[in-house]
């Protein structure tokens, strides 16, 4: 195989991940988009009970970290 070969392949790997890639921000987008028209085209009923979801998930993410936070903290009292 030439250098030229090998170079080629290389960009070849490259430009795929690259692709690759863009279509995961590209669904990412999409999906945020989605959601933000959802948003718009609610019922301030439906907007608020979105609003007290996001705040669940919010609380479920903070306790998440919370216990992460504490079982390092009891680790290093270990350690």
């Amino acid at each position: 195989m030439s250098w030229w070969d090998r170079i080629a392949a290389i960009l070849k790997r490259e430009a795929a991940d690259a692709k690759e890639g863009l279509s995961k921000a590209k669904a990412a987008l999409d999906a945020e988009l989605e959601r933000k028209q959802r948003e718009l085209d609610a019922e301030p009923h439906e907007r608020i009970e979105m609003l007290q979801e996001d705040i669940e998930a919010a609380d479920d993410r903070f306790a998440e970290l919370e216990a992460k936070v504490r079982e390092q903290t009891k680790e290093e009292d270990r350690g």
